[in-house]
């Protein structure tokens, strides 16, 4: 069976992977010039958080009515993208029902652990660098109450870049690993190349091929047939899709700043990630350090990123004062699609022949092997336990 994958950033190498190692033939189609660009380049994910975050919090029927012109609190947004995004905040609204919650929130741990136990095993049968993180410690501003809340001293042997932290009364430590997925994924790039797996850069999809309503290939610069299409071309998806293909679910795009920074040279490895209490988090990768931010509902050009990077080179300055050149960043962003509940919209469209792993929101890099294996079983016709939960049609009811 041939596959055309839509899209060559970490969505679409995962995806067509998985459909290699299930016996389909697989071609990638990539409109910049190159994979991993756009939101890929610069992407770090989590592994084995044991309660993974929700786009926005569970909440009775006139607290939904009462939030939705404010923040929720996992997303940020003011009044500009309240109009904006209307319809898809309404959406979100609507899928804080606490039952809805609830549901959701077994799916996410679902996901969590199978995701890392796919992504560990790929990672050993294959020989990918994680480059993952020691663990995760989450640093507190005031002493708890009840003393449960070790003292920074207390973790300073294990990590001592936080000798210097300032304003720090106590440090927890979680399992949750970091790992960087855009590093992922360029070995991913290299590990399809060498299974002779095309990739076709500098090929901006215009639209669908359809035969009787099957949809049989895409418009490009030259026309490509395949026995099925899966479209994984992160924001630019709804400019390919009908609407209707997705049930006509509200998207809309959401941003997170990233700041990264060279450790300095003569300074120990940092090997623990560490967040601060708003969620923020110091991630290190190799030689150097990458900050990542608040999700933020809209586009880089809507979103107030320069007090976003402001907060995380404070964040910098106050944890680990000694590790970096503070002023020699690079400031970047990270822009990706999402539905209103935070889970993708993943599996068959509304179209016969076209497939989708679109949306993936704020958990897209974080769960990319479960959702790339669940496309691939909806494309070859087998079974998986998040089908129902990842489809659009969660949204009809």
């Amino acid at each position: 069976m041939h596959v055309l994958v839509v899209g060559a950033g970490l969505t679409g190498l995962q995806t067509a992977f998985a459909l290699l190692n299930k016996g389909a033939e697989v071609t990638l189609v990539e409109a910049a010039r190159a994979p991993c660009q756009g939101a890929s380049y610069c992407a770090t994910a989590c592994a084995g958080k044991q309660v993974p975050t929700q786009i926005a919090s569970s909440a009775t029927l006139m607290a939904r009515l009462k939030a939705r012109a404010s923040n929720t609190s996992n997303l940020q947004y003011g009044s500009g993208a309240s109009v904006r995004y209307a319809g898809f905040i309404s959406a979100m609204s609507a899928a804080r029902a606490p039952e809805k919650y609830q549901n959701r929130e077994q799916t996410l741990q679902a996901l969590a652990e199978h995701s890392t136990a796919l992504l560990r095993s790929d990672a050993d049968k294959h020989g990918f660098e994680l480059q993952e993180s020691a663990g995760t410690l989450i640093v507190h501003g005031s002493k708890a109450t009840d003393n449960t809340t070790p003292s920074l001293e207390c973790f300073t042997a294990i990590e001592p870049s936080l000798n210097e932290a300032q304003a720090v009364e106590g440090v927890t430590i979680e399992r949750t690993t970091t790992w960087s997925s855009s590093f992922y994924a360029k070995q991913l790039r290299e590990h399809l190349v060498a299974r002779n797996v095309r990739i076709l850069c500098n090929h901006r999809v215009t639209g669908l091929l359809t035969d009787n309503g099957q949809i049989k290939g895409v418009e490009c610069t030259t026309p490509i047939e395949a026995d099925a299409v899966v479209i994984t071309a992160g924001r630019s998806a709804p400019d390919i899709l009908p609407a209707e293909c997705f049930g006509n679910v509200p998207l809309a795009p959401i941003t997170r700043a990233v700041y990264n920074v060279d450790l300095i040279a003569d300074h120990g490895r940092v090997r623990h990630a560490v967040q601060s209490e708003d969620g923020r988090m110091i991630v290190p990768l190799d030689n150097f350090l990458r900050l990542i931010g608040h999700w933020y509902l809209g586009t880089p050009e809507h979103c107030n990123m320069d007090a976003e990077y402001q907060a995380l080179w404070a964040l910098g300055v106050k944890l680990l004062p000694q590790a970096a050149n503070w002023s020699q960043g690079r400031y970047l962003n990270s822009c990706v699609l999402s539905s209103p509940d935070g889970l993708p919209i993943v599996g068959a469209s509304s179209r016969p022949g076209l497939y989708l792993n679109i949306a993936g929101g704020i958990h897209g890099a974080d769960f990319v092997s479960a959702y790339a294996e669940a496309t691939a079983d909806a494309v070859l016709g087998l079974d998986n336990p998040f089908h129902e939960a990842l489809h659009w049609s969660r949204f009809a009811s």
